[in-house]
């Protein structure tokens, strides 16, 4: 069993290193004939499936970066109701599983202050408030299926990057394998966009496979973007890497506004905004603000059906394909993905003031919704035969889980940013950069968060909890940069 978190395997294997080469070598022979004989096709996979295991078993840090390797590239695939990221999902529970056995046996060892850090405390308290709830689910079975999704994000991005990302040289490595795959990607959609000539009506097309949508590509290689500014830092300006570096950062930049997503748009812009924020110590006012501002909005358009005025002709309601349309038609209510949001946050709003403390259950809203939906907002994709769900994870919060739930997210974004802040001006000069960069990661997450559900979404999400669990390690000195690393 792995006593550490480096890349060495357990002297005591070492010593049956030849036995298990013969064995493991022995079995998958008799698998592949197996497999041939029977026409049985499984049966290949048994031999890698142990090794995986075993991998996962005896050195968790090697499957980490594999998953890192994966998680862009990884496609959607749907098996009956059940929705699956191949390869990154079936990797991220191996290495869940590997995270809680390592934490149990080494419970007692070594400095557990991140796992004990108040945005962790936080997380924990998120977490026990959703097995609470499923007391009063609607359909528990939906209930669980997240419940069980959660637990191997927490433990596989979250606790995982705590435990494992602690030097400059496990940061370089994080980076690099998020950041090449991910290139690689963008490269992709970028030159098949071209040949459809960037046309706004063709981005969506463009992503797939890899991206469930245009949103969620364009929030990722958003987050990504800051991380590739502090890279191009580690390296000479004659170096191969610096070149790389530098000259991805227009192509990320371009890849962003052929996106034509608005909510990355105005990430971009927010990133370089909050660089002066957390230079000048006012992330609490920011934060004061941006809560009462969504308060104060969201009192005036419920109060007396206020909502009711701005409601859309339903004939002028439409999908443009032209740019200059969108965004026009975004302002005069007659985009449809954007009068469809308004169509879903009425509907979360009515389903809240009958469900107010526990909600309809985790993964529920979709199932439920429909009943409490205004006609005078319905458009032409109200249908919903991608099962999306509110477009604002605050109030699908308040719809799945209640109250409790929603001041417990807020109270981690202000925990997230003030520690952010907090920790920016503690670092030591050369930390100081790292911290930006996390942060600015974040915050391009909790921007188009407003406008999408995105905390559970593979990639995006992903990137979210392992850039909260390298701010903590930051914030508690669990990681650390110095000179010399490498």
């Amino acid at each position: 069993m792995q006593i550490s978190t480096d890349f060495s395997v357990p002297k005591t294997i070492q010593k049956f290193e030849q036995p298990l080469f013969w064995l493991i070598g022995f079995l998958s022979i008799a698998c592949f004939c197996a497999a041939i004989f029977f026409n049985f096709n499984l049966l290949f996979v048994i031999p890698f499936a142990i090794v995986f295991v075993g991998l996962a078993l005896l050195n968790f840090k090697i499957l980490y970066f594999l998953l890192l390797i994966a998680m862009p590239m990884s496609i959607e695939f749907n098996i009956g109701v059940l929705g699956l990221d191949v390869p990154s999902e079936p990797i991220v529970m191996l290495l869940a599983a590997s995270t809680f056995l390592f934490m149990m046996i080494n419970k007692n060892n070594g400095d557990n202050s991140s796992f004990k850090h108040v945005i962790s405390l936080i997380i924990i308290a998120q977490f026990l408030w959703s097995i609470y709830i499923i007391l009063f689910s609607t359909d528990i079975v939906l209930s669980i299926k997240y419940l069980l999704a959660k637990a191997w994000y927490l433990l596989g991005f979250y606790a995982a990057t705590m435990l494992l990302i602690k030097t400059e040289k496990d940061f370089k490595r994080f980076f690099w394998c998020l950041f090449i795959p991910t290139f690689i990607s963008v490269i992709y959609v970028m030159l098949k966009h071209a040949t459809l000539h960037f046309t706004f009506d063709n981005i969506t097309k463009s992503v797939h496979p890899i991206y469930r949508n245009h949103v969620n590509y364009a929030v990722f290689i958003t987050m990504i973007l800051p991380f590739i500014f502090l890279a191009k830092s580690w390296y000479g300006k004659q170096t191969l890497r610096h070149k790389l570096l530098k000259y991805s950062i227009p192509i990320f930049l371009a890849a962003i506004y052929f996106s034509y997503t608005r909510g990355a748009w105005l990430a971009t812009a927010a990133m370089v905004v909050y660089i002066i924020v957390i230079h000048f110590r006012i992330t609490k006012l920011v934060l004061f603000v941006s809560f009462l501002s969504a308060f104060s909005f969201s009192v005036y358009i419920l109060s007396d059906h206020r909502y009711l005025k701005y409601s859309p002709d339903f004939e002028h309601t439409i999908y443009h394909d032209d740019l200059s349309e969108h965004l026009s038609s975004t302002f005069e209510m007659q985009d449809m993905s954007t009068v469809e949001r308004f169509y879903r946050w009425i509907a979360a709003v009515k389903m809240v003031q009958k469900n107010p403390i526990v909600g309809v259950g985790p993964n529920n809203f979709v199932t439920n919704y429909k009943k409490y939906t205004v006609s005078s907002y319905e458009t032409y994709i109200s249908d919903n035969e991608e099962r999306s769900t509110v477009h604002n994870y605050f109030l699908l919060l308040l719809t799945e889980q209640g109250f409790p739930a929603l001041l417990l997210f807020v109270i981690l974004i202000a925990a997230i940013l003030i520690t952010a802040e907090n920790t920016y001006h503690k670092v030591e000069h050369q930390q100081k950069k790292y911290v930006l960069t996390i942060t600015l990661c974040i915050v391009a997450f909790l921007i188009n968060n407003s406008l999408s559900d995105l905390v559970e979404a593979n990639k995006v999400g992903s990137l979210f909890l392992m850039c909260i669990g390298l701010l903590v390690n930051f914030s508690t000195s669990q990681m650390k940069i110095k000179p010399n690393d490498k």
